[in-house]
Formats: structure tokens, C-alpha cells, sequence
């Protein structure tokens, strides 16, 4: 995955409201707040275009609403169809809402869900 494609994420998830770190949340505790990393798959082709998988973990205290309505939020931000963009570095990516999963905690007041979203960028030199 390209630096400009996890800006690309950011960026959006920022624009939509959404609490979001990468790789660990690196701000005050403040509930819900979301975690984001990724997955790259091999490459199945010469064509230029690499696919990955963008996991949101998202993390809530006391109740599951929160994070679905936020969850709400990012499928509106990635619907299944996609958002597409040619970012400034010429790399076309277009993000699509996958799939969301809830994740034990093992804590009954944390509540934790996970999305994927699927990423497929295009580097044309």
C-alpha cells in the first residue's frame, strides 16, 4: 500500500469525523476511536495494480451504538461501489467497504468491531 493511499484513508476518515490512528492509537483515550493497518496481497498480474486489505478496528466503552453508528458513517465514506480518486503522486486507488465483524475483548464494557475495506491502487509512471 502507497504512503499516499493510507493518506488518501486518513484524510477521508477525518473529513467524516471519524477518531482514527494508524497502527495504535497515539492520542488521549476518548471512546470510540479507531485503529487502522493493512494487508497487501500478491500481485496476480503485470498490469501496475496492486490490492490490499485496510482493517479498521474500531473500540468502544459501555455500549455497541457508537460503533455502529460510526460504522454507518465509513460505509458511507467507502460504499461498496467504491471511491475512487488519482491521488497527487499520478496513483489511482479506489476503497470499498468489505466486510465488519464485532471482536471479543473478553471485557464486558469494551466493545470492539472490525472492518475491512478493500483497496486496489494503480501506480502509472
Amino acid at each position: 500500500m502507497t504512503i499516499s493511499g493510507l493518506k488518501f484513508i486518513a484524510d477521508r476518515l477525518k473529513t467524516a469525523g471519524i477518531p482514527y490512528c494508524f497502527e495504535e492509537w497515539s492520542k488521549d483515550i476518548t471512546y470510540p476511536y479507531w485503529v487502522g493497518e493493512y494487508t497487501e496481497s500478491e500481485p496476480l498480474t503485470e498490469s501496475g495494480e496492486s490490492e490490499s486489505t485496510f482493517i479498521l478496528t474500531g473500540t468502544a466503552n459501555g455500549s455497541w451504538l457508537s460503533l455502529e453508528q460510526q460504522k454507518s458513517i465509513i460505509k458511507k465514506t467507502f460504499p461498496e461501489i467504491g471511491t475512487t480518486a488519482i491521488l497527487e503522486d499520478k496513483t489511482g486507488i479506489a476503497v470499498f467497504f468489505a466486510t465488519s465483524m464485532p471482536v471479543p475483548t473478553g471485557v464486558d464494557t469494551i466493545k470492539r468491531i472490525q472492518i475491512n475495506l478493500k483497496v486496489k491502487e494503480w501506480r502509472v509512471d
